[in-house]
């Protein structure tokens, strides 16, 4: 069969070599003016339906793609967001960031990640980066609490949100991280257990951390018990436990062991429950773990962690919305703080203690 010619309104390529098709291209070939042309690809309301229909049938079939660095240098900014990321090997900050792009799309923007690795060096390095390519706003899934080379680069130049996170210096959408941490360790006093222990993140800079660390101590004081609290030691399988190094072993399974752990993510949970079936320990019936986040893995049938629900997706929106406002000159004023809530579920990893 001969091939078939390509139909009118499809668009044809340019030769080799050939300069792109440009807004005047397209202005000349319908008989309007550039800025008609520019209405019409912009969207803009004031152009006769059957001028709007020329304008297209001209742009699509000479191919002509608006130019948006152009745009972008008249507008004085870009269409992006940057995101800056904590560590996107972190199945909650991968789940976030996805979550946060969809949002963007949604609102017309695209968006440029920056993945800190939780360390300043690199966290100022790409927050560089985001600010030359003069993104829109900066959307912050982590912060280094104190950075105040970020503030300078960022304050006053562009909107910040804080997601998950927290800084006086920008919008701010977050939980409640001491209610939730009231949560889970109601949830395992209510169940029984005296000897509990929080497990926190390594980050300790991290604030959403020292929330979490900070109630889960009030509440186990005002239960009339000792809060324990670990932490990871520099050698593999080792923790440290009232400034003292100790193995999980002696942890697990000591005279005074601990029948609970509340730890700081699920990421640090699924490391706990690793342990104990190393170790021969089962749960829940010799120890009850609880999380925090409720990602995607925690409700894998072999995982299935009782954990704190963050309402990732509400997190995600809020965010983007608030950002958007902002560049668009929608929201002024003073600085909003937007709280979620927190959600217990309660899943196969925490029942009454043995004895």
């Amino acid at each position: 069969m001969p091939p078939q010619p390509p139909h009118p309104s499809s668009a044809v390529p340019s030769p080799v070599g050939a300069r792109p098709p440009t807004i005047l291209d397209v202005a000349r070939a319908v008989g309007v003016s550039k800025s008609t042309v520019s209405n019409v690809v912009r969207g803009t309301v004031g152009v006769t339906p059957e001028t709007r229909a020329r304008v297209l049938e001209a742009v699509s079939r000479l191919g002509y793609r608006p130019n948006v660095v152009a745009r972008q240098l008249v507008l004085q900014r870009t269409n992006v967001l940057g995101i800056v990321v904590g560590d996107l090997a972190n199945p909650f900050y991968a789940e976030m960031a996805k979550l946060i792009e969809r949002c963007a799309a949604a609102e017309g923007f695209r968006v440029m990640f920056c993945n800190t690795e939780v360390a300043d060096e690199i966290d100022i390095t790409g927050l560089e980066s985001l600010v030359e390519h003069r993104v829109a706003g900066v959307v912050f899934l982590s912060y280094l609490a104190g950075s105040e080379r970020a503030r300078q680069l960022v304050d006053g130049h562009m909107p910040a949100v804080f997601v998950t996170c927290h800084a006086d210096w920008g919008d701010v959408v977050a939980g409640d991280d001491r209610h939730g941490a009231w949560l889970a360790t109601e949830h395992l006093l209510s169940l029984g257990h005296r000897r509990i222990a929080y497990f926190a993140d390594p980050i300790a800079e991290d604030p959403a951390d020292r929330e979490r660390q900070s109630s889960f101590v009030a509440t186990m004081r005002r239960a009339e018990l000792r809060p324990v609290v670990l932490r990871r030691a520099s050698a593999p399988g080792r923790v440290m436990r009232d400034g003292k190094e100790a193995t999980f072993a002696e942890v697990l399974r000591g005279m005074d062991r601990l029948t609970a752990i509340f730890a700081a993510n699920d990421l640090t949970a699924v490391e706990v429950l690793d342990a104990a079936d190393r170790l021969g320990i089962p749960v829940p019936e010799q120890l009850s773990v609880v999380g925090f986040d409720d990602l995607m893995l925690a409700r894998l049938a072999r995982i299935n962690l009782t954990t704190i629900a963050q309402p990732k997706a509400t997190l995600a929106r809020l965010a983007v919305q608030t950002i958007a406002a902002r560049i668009r000159g929608e929201m002024t004023g003073a600085r909003v703080r937007q709280i979620v809530d927190f959600t217990l579920v309660v899943r196969g990893s925490t029942a009454a203690p043995a004895d």
